[in-house]
């Protein structure tokens, strides 16, 4: 089980415990790694003993490596490049893309504006 990363240069194999970089045309090895540990034991770690202290990463770690993905995944289905203000976590002056960062929730079951 893994993942693959493409860049303009190449591509990165990743998986739990190491990564690998095949560049250029003929996608020649390159440079290679080791992972940060066993994630999925940490994440079963995690919910049996809600302890931080066990954790690999804070919640905000997850939170900045998730939001990439999201505002990436705006900018493509939008098929333009978008300028966001991580302050107040919103596009400026795009109310098209920033409905794409909520949707409507049904009651019960809705996410609150402020806590």
């Amino acid at each position: 089980m893994g993942n693959l990363f493409f860049g303009s240069k190449g591509y990165m194999a990743k998986d739990v415990n190491a990564w690998r970089t095949f560049m250029g045309e003929k996608r020649e090895p390159g440079e290679t790694g080791s992972g940060l540990g066993n994630h999925y034991e940490n994440f079963i770690k995690a919910v049996r003993e809600p302890d931080p202290a066990v954790f690999n990463k804070g919640i905000e770690d997850g939170f900045y490596s998730c939001a990439v993905i999201h505002l990436g995944n705006i900018a493509y289905r939008l098929g333009r490049t978008l300028t966001f203000d991580p302050a107040t976590l919103t596009f400026p002056g795009d109310a098209e893309a920033n409905a794409l960062l909520t949707r409507e929730y049904r009651a019960p079951y809705v996410v609150p504006d402020k806590v």
